[in-house]
């Protein structure tokens, strides 16, 4: 009996992510989590701008009060600082939510992938489509065409059989509107969330720097009307912070999508030109290697299908 071997969480890790579909989960969720710390970043960088500009200000009116620079820093950045668990935490919180985002985008693959692993051996299997996060020129199409395969195994012969019209004109990805509006419930979720967390941060350290100089300077009635009076660039703040997030997440949205169109359409074109009679047909995509596996699986569906079944065509139409 061969000594069981150890193995470090890291190299356990690197498992976890071996698989081309494991990886791409992990990089939507970077991804995800990514644009909101870049903004993040932009944001405080933004507002530390203004805490410069602020003491520069005071500086230059004498104000004795604010001459040890360190202690002003040390003062209105401690918020953030202590804000820094929660940022982290927050953001690891967004990592899981867009590795969720990524395997409901591969849910629907996944499910086609499993369904032509177990029909193989379950000519009965039953292709059950998961509502919400099916892509309809994929799953509804394969509902059609897997039952086309099972008439073809029951029948023991691969069957001429009609594409629907509003199949056969399609030649390019189509935009599927119920999946992207389940798909953008939870981009917009996270862009709530990523909105909220940001700005509440900014004003809770903008709103520290008001109170350090309302309670240091001597008249704080003055200091209290100076910074009511700039108000507008806290505001400006939150609304540079809200139409950044929302515009990267419209574009994270879209640009995952297209993830999932393109190669569901391939998906789609290859089974098409199957039912149309092309049974060599099998899908080979490129750029989509998160697939890969599901598709292999396909294939050597079609494989055996084409080997068992259409050979019993031939043998009859040249009796």
């Amino acid at each position: 009996m061969r000594p069981k071997i150890w193995s470090s969480p890291l190299i356990q890790l690197k498992r976890v992510f071996k698989t081309e579909d494991s990886r791409f989960v992990a990089i939507v969720g970077l991804k995800t989590t990514g644009i909101s710390f870049g903004v993040t970043l932009v944001v405080y960088t933004l507002l530390y701008e203004v805490i410069r500009l602020n003491h520069a200000f005071f500086l230059a009116h004498g104000l004795v009060e604010f001459s040890e620079q360190n202690f002003f820093y040390d003062f209105v950045t401690q918020e953030a600082f202590e804000s820094m668990t929660a940022i982290f935490a927050f953001h690891i919180f967004l990592f899981f939510i867009g590795s969720y985002v990524g395997w409901l985008i591969l849910r629907p693959f996944k499910a086609l992938g499993d369904y032509c692993q177990e029909v193989l051996e379950n000519a009965d299997e039953v292709y059950q489509v998961e509502q919400f996060s099916n892509y309809n020129l994929l799953t509804r199409f394969s509902e059609f065409f897997f039952e086309f395969l099972r008439e073809t195994r029951k029948h023991g012969e691969i069957v001429q059989h009609s594409i629907p019209p509003q199949y056969s004109r399609i030649h390019k990805p189509v935009f599927d509107k119920i999946f992207m509006f389940h798909f953008g419930i939870l981009l917009v979720i996270v862009s709530l969330c990523s909105c909220l967390f940001i700005t509440d941060s900014v004003s809770s350290i903008y709103m520290s720097m008001v109170e350090l100089a309302t309670n240091t300077l001597r008249d704080p009635k003055t200091v209290g009307k100076f910074f009511g009076q700039q108000m507008f660039i806290l505001n400006d703040i939150v609304w540079v912070t809200v139409i950044l997030v929302t515009f990267s997440y419209i574009l994270l949205g879209f640009h995952l999508y297209a993830k999932v169109s393109g190669a569901a359409f391939g998906i789609f074109a290859t089974m098409r030109s199957f039912m149309k009679g092309n049974y060599s047909s099998r899908v080979h995509l490129l750029g989509f290697a998160y697939v890969r596996e599901n598709t292999r699986k396909l294939n050597k569906y079609l494989d055996f299908i084409e080997k068992n079944y259409s050979k019993n065509k031939a043998k009859k139409s040249n009796l």
